[in-house]
């Protein structure tokens, strides 16, 4: 299956309607915070933002960023983490994205305290940071991480406005790379922190649609015509693989293709609804 349909966002939230559960109230008046376990790439990222790398006893495998996770324990990979790894850690605070019922529950049976998060859009992306900065007593520095951001992606709309027509763009986040043509394309509906960092950045979404990650086919992809193609890559390739993935967009009858407008972006911060969501719009609006 690998082979056939590779998910680049395994760690954000591809499906955030299908969340069972609201996020989780901070219980404030326990100590908590000495020993955190960080379960998905977007909360260790926060948590070292907002100054709490040093409490931080374990990370998932797929928790790359900053430099310092290397040397921390590894409990698993996102959506998929040991109970039993996490307990070994003995820690006082486990943070899950919502999506990762089962884990929630098991943690819940296993009397661990843990901290639901929901990152699936900007605005839920705030609200995690002001629930760890409750849950962690940094309300201060939560709140100054947040303006930060907050002020900005205000900056970068603010320069942008009145730079019409704006480009129609297309952000491929997952598709099979190991064909020969171009199929099974998942792109950044409108529900998403990418659908909303597009606008901030100056560009239309191609798709109009509701679904939050729609998959189309290249039929779809011709009549939806971008101006501009975005392709998220993040599975091992080579330059010539890279390359010729290129050269797949710009054999298709759109204007991207005709305008040299098609660009491979392999950073893993791409598909993190973290702090870094700033560079992901200056990026994106310097295109």
């Amino acid at each position: 299956m690998f082979r056939k349909i590779t998910f680049l966002l395994f760690f954000i939230i591809l499906f955030p309607a299908c969340s069972p559960k609201e996020t989780k109230a901070v219980n404030s008046n326990i100590s908590t915070c000495k020993r955190i376990v960080s379960t998905a790439p977007s909360i260790t990222e926060t948590l070292f933002a907002l100054g709490l790398g040093k409490n931080i006893v374990g990370v998932t495998e797929n928790c790359l960023y900053p430099e310092e996770t290397k040397g921390i324990a590894k409990v698993g990979k996102h959506l998929d983490v040991g109970s039993e790894a996490v307990l070994a850690l003995n820690p006082d605070t486990v943070f899950v994205l919502s999506i990762n019922a089962p884990l929630e529950q098991k943690l819940e049976t296993l009397g661990v305290n843990s901290v639901t998060l929901k990152q699936s859009t900007l605005d839920d992306f705030f609200h995690s940071v002001t629930q760890i900065g409750e849950a962690c007593g940094v309300q201060k520095e939560a709140a100054e991480l947040n303006r930060r951001i907050a002020g900005g992606l205000s900056e970068l709309s603010e320069k942008i406005i009145g730079t019409e027509p704006k480009k129609r763009a297309m952000v491929v986040i997952g598709r099979d790379y190991y064909d020969f043509r171009i199929k099974d394309v998942y792109i950044a509906g409108n529900d998403g922190f990418l659908g909303e960092i597009m606008k901030r950045a100056g560009f239309d979404n191609v798709y109009s649609g509701s679904i939050a990650y729609p998959k189309v086919q290249v039929e779809g992809i011709i009549a939806l015509n971008p101006d501009v193609i975005i392709d998220i890559i993040l599975v091992p390739m080579q330059p010539y693989q890279l390359e010729n993935a290129k050269k797949l967009w710009s054999r298709l009858p759109v204007n991207a293709a005709k305008n040299n407008e098609i660009y491979i972006k392999t950073e893993e911060f791409w598909t993190i609804p973290g702090p870094r969501i700033i560079k992901i719009a200056e990026e994106m609006k310097n295109l």
